[in-house]
């Protein structure tokens, strides 16, 4: 899963570059998830959610049609991005805000750091300029990093591999570190797998899971949670 966060100052654009971008990238046949920082509680006081977390409820939690889940207190952002990760194959996620994350990133103000690509107006974005946009993106972007320094990408580190990314020197070039095989968390912290220990635990946990499950022919995803208290 690649990512690509859109920052900026208020009222800029962020979130309909991000809408645009959402389109964009789904009509390439990507699937594309979102995400959104906020210094304000996203569920409303006057609904029964807010109602809910009055009266004491540590987790929220919303299902029907669509499904939410509200804790009162934040994630840092690997997390989150691990949990997207683990429940469904995304091929891009683009974030709202997080200015201060190692993601690439697409401006639509001053702001500007060592991770930042382009920085656009979004008012002069047509069709033309926004297909460019995508086309970078693509080139440029890349997943969560773990600071394995496995050197499996060609570079001496994920720091040297991410710049290179960013710069648009390695546009074929992907970390060969991200999930695919198996996930690995500690007190809700991602532990660095290379493709091999994915390998080695996913064979590990599906030749147990089969010993197991004389119908387990389909396997498609296998959790274990513990919990060590």
């Amino acid at each position: 899963m690649k990512i690509i966060s859109i920052i900026g100052t208020k009222d800029t654009g962020k979130t309909t570059l991000v809408t645009r971008l959402v389109e964009k990238l789904s009509q390439k046949g990507y699937s594309v998830g979102t995400m959104k920082f906020s210094h304000v509680h996203f569920d409303l006081a006057d609904k029964d959610t807010g109602k809910h977390r009055q009266a004491g409820a540590k987790i929220v939690v919303g299902t029907g049609k669509e499904t939410f889940i509200l804790w009162d207190h934040p994630l840092d952002v690997e997390n989150v991005i691990s949990t997207i990760e683990s429940y469904d194959e995304i091929d891009f996620l683009v974030m709202e805000g997080f200015k201060s994350s190692r993601f690439a990133k697409i401006s639509v103000s001053s702001l500007k750091d060592n991770y930042t690509i382009r920085q656009v107006d979004v008012k002069k974005l047509n069709d033309e300029k926004m297909d460019e946009l995508v086309e970078i993106i693509e080139k440029r972007s890349y997943g969560l990093l773990q600071d394995l320094n496995c050197k499996k990408c060609g570079f001496e580190s994920c720091a040297d591999f991410s710049q290179a990314k960013l710069q648009g020197l390695a546009p074929e070039v992907d970390c060969k570190s991200q999930f695919k095989q198996a996930l690995l968390e500690v007190n809700g912290k991602r532990i660095p797998l290379n493709p091999f220990v994915q390998n080695i635990i996913a064979k590990t946990i599906t030749g147990m899971i089969n010993s197991l499950d004389k119908d387990s022919d389909d396997i498609d995803t296998i959790k274990i949670v513990l919990h060590n208290k």
